[in-house]
């Protein structure tokens, strides 16, 4: 309710108590007339009826000048002066009081204005001694950041629930490798979730084993595996744990790197090898061949070993691989594995997860097609090596089928014969015929330390600090937290805004581009943007292109609504929606839901609807009125981009504003929104 409306109720009511009062008193004396009185008065009202009505018409129309005098001069000032210098303290100190009023209210604006300039001198002051005292730690700070964006290694640090809170320039660039950030679904971005990223069964087996090893009390707690990404390419991960006071693990931190090109290279040489090692059966023969073909198995090895050098492997105890094997197979599957020969102190190189996930979608393969339940696996070692005899009872497997087994993709790991192929493992089969398989055998590397190379690089260059981190979100635990009754502070903003051929989406329009900005713990995050033209396959018109600028050959070529909103879902996953008069751009999304069968279901708030809660005073809540009472400078209006920054820069100026007015939760800022007029327009 606005307070004008509050005024003229409690005028109407005033009003109305005195009418009723009079109507009394006068029904009062009228009882107490005689009957000659009561016919004098009648004459009297009958002979002078106009000017009678004049008479009220007068007292109705000065009283109403009256009031309106009053309030405009009195109630109407004061009110506005106090929502402005709530906006003078909390949020803009450059803002001033410029109202008309009554001589005591515009004295009072003058007052409160001098001491507006005061206080925006003490800010001034104050923040220049904070950023003087602050000078010698920005520069470790920009310095620290340097070095982490220039690492050889991608480097993504993330909290205990798996939310990003730095990554460097080089992580940003494997999980974003085209010109901007924007062109693909899989986001990287403070606040995101890192298992938008990784196979969330990755991170779990890493930490479960990072766990055993600090329970253990083992010196060395990293986890490494290998997994692909959404690109195609191969990454090597590891896993560090990062503890606090307690030892209690409160986050971790993932160094990744690229390993496409080491396996490419491995498969160059491996294919060379092998061609070449045919050509030396076909060119040399006699008693000469046997100790050539030694001589060559022995620099082959080196050379293939060589070419894995840069794999993340790792020496594992054999014993604990197998019982590891044996217990989850049974677990998951109910196979049972009887192995034979292992050794207690025999090591194995190879990545843990991925070797464990391509033994167990063996046995899970194997026991389908034999229908089989229980597996021989004998341990063997020849030099250097370790061999993995899998036998069953006698049933006969086609060799069709195994091949087909070979390159089936195992969850988020590339094909069995890859798994095994960058595990420098090689498997050979048993068969009776050309046709069936009655085994088959597996050899691994046995473990081994080896010394990798290191490059010598350029000095790192302290350069300005980058966006890409932020150690606040280390207490962050948002998925453990109502939403509605999380702190706006606390909240992930995406704020997003279309520009569209026109202002009816019932009737046809389109949206021809979205641009979208992220606020993370409190911070608008400038790097993280979502911007796309969006080709509407219809005419822009000319009204419109006025005024967004957008015609039809910029977006001939581009992508249509139904490609581009999947990537702008992905990109405000977990995120509460937030626009200027946003009813229309969700409408804009909605009428789309049946095309594209893309839904938003994220909370959204509105800085129309904010700005009508906090200043009822004000007429106008259009983005230009709110950034200059805010202190906002706009730049790209009428912009999808620029608009939403625009916004990003609002709200934040409206939360201690928000907060002084007692509205702290998400629940608490959409109930306050659903009070004012503005909540009633529809699109």
């Amino acid at each position: 309710m606005t307070q004008t409306n509050r005024f003229w109720k409690f005028v109407f009511a005033s009003a109305t108590g005195i009418f009723l009062m009079a109507a009394g008193l006068l029904t009062f004396i009228w009882l107490r007339l005689s009957p000659v009185q009561e016919d004098l008065l009648i004459t009297i009202e009958q002979e002078n009826i106009y000017p009678l009505l004049w008479l009220a018409f007068l007292v109705i129309g000065s009283l109403w000048v009256v009031f309106d005098i009053t309030y405009n001069t009195y109630i109407r000032p004061l009110k506005r002066m106090s929502a402005e210098a709530g906006v003078i303290y909390a949020s803009n100190p450059s803002h001033r009081i410029r109202i008309k009023g009554s001589k005591d209210i515009i004295t009072l604006a003058r007052v409160i204005n001098d001491f507006a300039d005061m206080f925006e001198n003490l800010n001034k002051t104050i923040t220049e001694q904070i950023l003087a005292a602050r000078k010698e730690t920005e520069k470790e700070r920009n310095l620290l950041a340097a070095i982490m964006s220039e690492l050889p290694h991608g480097v993504i640090i993330c909290n205990k629930s798996g939310r990003i809170l730095l990554f460097n320039s080089l992580a940003k660039k494997l999980f974003t490798p085209g010109t901007s950030a924007h062109e693909t679904q899989n986001f990287i971005g403070l606040g995101r979730s890192i298992f938008h990223l990784l196979d969330k069964n990755l991170i779990a087996h890493a930490i479960g084993e990072i766990q055993e090893r600090l329970n253990s009390q083992k010196k060395s707690v990293s986890s490494f595996f290998i997994t692909p990404i959404y690109t195609g390419d191969l990454i090597s991960v590891e896993a560090i744990p990062i503890l606090d006071n307690d030892s209690a693990m409160t986050g971790f931190i993932l160094t990744v790197q690229d390993i496409s090109p080491d396996i490419q290279k491995y498969e160059t040489i491996d294919t060379q090898l092998s061609e070449f090692q045919a050509t030396l059966e076909t060119e040399i023969s006699g008693i000469n061949f046997d100790r050539v073909e030694k001589k060559y198995n022995q620099i082959s090895t080196i050379i293939r070993d060589l070419s894995l050098l840069r794999l993340p492997l790792t020496t594992l105890n054999l014993r604990n691989f197998l019982r590891t094997l044996q217990k989850k197979a049974g677990h998951e599957y109910d196979i049972r594995i009887n192995i034979f020969n292992d050794q207690w102190n025999t090591r194995l190189l190879a990545d843990a997860y991925s070797l464990t996930r391509a033994f167990i979608f063996l046995f899970q393969n194997l026991s389908s097609l034999l229908a089989q339940t229980e597996f021989n696996l004998v341990i063997s070692y020849p030099a250097s090596a370790i061999g993995f005899a899998i036998s069953w009872d006698e049933t006969i497997c086609p060799l069709v089928d195994i091949d087909a087994v070979m390159h089936q993709r195992i969850n988020a790991l590339p094909g069995f014969g890859y798994v095994l192929k960058f595990n420098n493992a090689r498997i050979t089969l048993v068969s009776p015929d050309k046709d069936t398989c009655s085994g088959i055998n597996i050899i691994a590397k046995a473990g081994k330390k080896s010394l990798l190379p290191f490059k010598k690089r350029a000095p790192v260059m302290a350069g300005s600090r980058p966006e890409f981190y932020d150690f606040d979100l280390f207490s962050v635990d948002t998925p453990s937290k109502n939403l509605l009754d999380t702190s706006l502070k606390e909240l992930n903003y995406t704020v997003f805004d279309t520009e569209t051929t026109g202002l009816n989406p019932d009737g046809g329009d389109e949206i021809v581009s979205i641009g979208a900005v992220r606020i993370v713990n409190n911070r608008i995050v400038y790097q993280d943007f979502f911007e796309e033209l969006v080709n509407p396959n219809r005419d822009i018109p000319m009204n419109s292109y006025r005024i967004h600028g957008i015609n039809y050959e910029m977006v001939m070529g581009k992508d249509p609504i139904e490609r581009v909103l999947p990537r702008f879902r992905q990109f405000t996953a977990d995120t509460v929606l937030l626009g200027h008069n946003i009813a229309f751009d969700m409408k804009m999304l909605k009428v789309k839901e049946k095309s594209t069968g893309i839904r938003f279901n994220n909370p959204t708030l509105d800085t129309l609807l904010l700005s009508a809660v906090l200043h009822p005073v004000h007429e106008q809540h259009d983005i230009e009125n709110i950034a200059k009472r805010l202190g906002v400078n706009i730049i790209g209006r009428h912009t999808a981009l620029g608009d939403a920054i625009t916004t990003a820069e609002i709200f934040k100026r409206l939360i201690p504003i928000l907060n002084s007015n007692g509205i702290l939760t998400l629940k608490d800022a959409i109930k306050a929104s659903q009070k004012t007029y503005y909540a009633r327009l529809k699109y």
